[in-house]
């Protein structure tokens, strides 16, 4: 099945197989669409605007932007008539309630299917940036712990050190627990933003670019090799 669906990738090769979790593993918008709801509400209070409205700006802005943009918070603010410095504690609010998020999530049977393919021949880790209460809550409510342990899990926000992708020092939890071989034959790092894409290409793996499991069809973007 990998080879069908991943076919410039050199399987009889790889060892190791890595994944970016937000919009990578599960449709990131699924997420969003319950975290935004309290932060639409907050905003619609200090703004005087319907949440629905506000709801409905954020959930557009972000289908645009991604969560690699910073500034969907403070530019709905801005349109509400609330910015500068009036905006900040507002803004901190938003973000306390976005990371206090309970989501209810499921994988598609695409990612379920392809991760236990790559379960029976390879051994898999996750690296992830986030905030580290929040990224653990989503991968319980992914069900992530029927292919990752504990020890294959990096998430950017439980590091004290403030390091995050696409620096390879992201590894360093990882390399003893997995025993990481650095090559781009023998690993593999699916992602699905260029940051996710530099990380791969500093740790020195091979890396494939999908949107929650689904190739992309450029050819161009599908694999990139350092």
């Amino acid at each position: 099945m990998l080879r069908s669906l991943f076919p410039q990738i050199d399987w009889s090769q790889v060892v190791h197989v890595g994944f970016d979790l937000d919009g990578t593993l599960y449709d990131e918008f699924d997420f969003i669409v319950q975290a935004y709801r309290p932060v639409a509400c907050r905003i619609a209070q200090a703004t005087g605007q319907e949440d629905i409205a506000v709801y409905d700006v954020l959930t557009r802005r972000w289908l645009e932007k991604g969560s690699s943009y910073p500034k969907i918070f403070s530019e709905t603010l801005q349109a509400g008539g609330v910015d500068g410095d009036a905006a900040q504690p507002i803004i901190r609010d938003c973000l306390a309630d976005f990371r206090n998020c309970w989501p209810e999530l499921r994988l598609s049977a695409r990612t379920r299917a392809i991760l236990d393919t790559c379960a029976a021949s390879f051994r898999l880790f996750i690296v992830t940036d986030g905030n580290c209460a929040l990224q653990r809550r989503k991968v319980d409510a992914l069900g992530l712990g029927t292919w990752f342990g504990a020890a294959q899990i990096a998430i950017s926000g439980c590091r004290e050190d403030g390091i995050q992708k696409p620096s390879p020092m992201m590894l360093s939890g990882l390399r003893d627990a997995l025993a990481l071989r650095l090559s781009p034959q023998s690993v593999v790092f699916f992602g699905d933003r260029d940051v996710d894409r530099d990380f791969a290409v500093e740790a020195g793996f091979a890396f494939v670019r999908v949107h929650h499991m689904c190739p992309i069809p450029d050819p161009e973007l599908l694999s990139e090799t350092p």
